[in-house]
C-alpha cells in the first residue's frame, strides 16, 4: 500500500511539473496583463521555473541602475526567496527577460517593482516552479 501511495505522489509531481510549461506555451494570452504607467516601462509576469518577468522600456531614455524588487508573500516561501532585490540597465526600446529563482509551496502574491512601475500578480509555487500566474 505504501509503495502505491509513493508511486502516485511521484507521478502526480511529474505531471504538475510538466503542465505549467505546456500551458504557458499553448496559451500565450494567459500571460500577465501589461502595466503601462508614466514611467514608460511595461512589465509582464509569468510562471515556469521561477518567476519570469519580461520588462520593456517603451520610453526614449535609457534606464541606468533602475531599482528592481520582487516580493512574494506566501507563508511557505523560503526566506531567502521572499524578497529579491537588484538593479536593471535597459536601453530605450529594448526588452529584457529576468528570471527570479523561487523555493517554496502554496499560493503567493507576487509584486514586482522596476523603477517606479509596480505590477502585481498571484500564483502557486511548487518547489522551484510557479504556475497559474495571473
Amino acid at each position: 500500500m505504501m509503495k502505491k501511495v509513493v508511486g502516485i505522489l511521484i507521478v502526480g509531481l511529474l505531471i504538475v511539473t510538466i503542465l505549467p510549461v505546456g500551458s504557458s506555451i499553448a496559451q500565450p494570452a494567459a500571460e500577465k496583463h501589461i502595466n503601462t504607467l508614466t514611467s514608460q516601462i511595461e512589465i509582464k509576469i509569468k510562471g515556469g521555473w521561477g518567476i519570469h518577468a519580461i520588462i520593456k522600456n517603451i520610453g526614449t531614455t535609457d534606464l541606468n541602475n533602475a531599482d528592481m524588487t520582487l516580493a512574494l508573500d506566501g507563508r511557505m516561501i523560503f526566506p531567502g526567496f521572499k524578497d529579491n532585490v537588484g538593479t536593471l540597465d535597459l536601453k530605450a526600446g529594448k526588452t529584457q527577460l529576468v528570471i527570479f529563482p523561487i523555493r517554496g509551496f502554496g499560493t503567493t502574491n507576487i509584486e514586482l517593482t522596476v523603477d517606479t512601475t509596480t505590477e502585481t500578480s498571484s500564483g502557486m509555487v511548487l518547489g522551484s516552479i510557479a504556475f497559474g500566474v495571473k
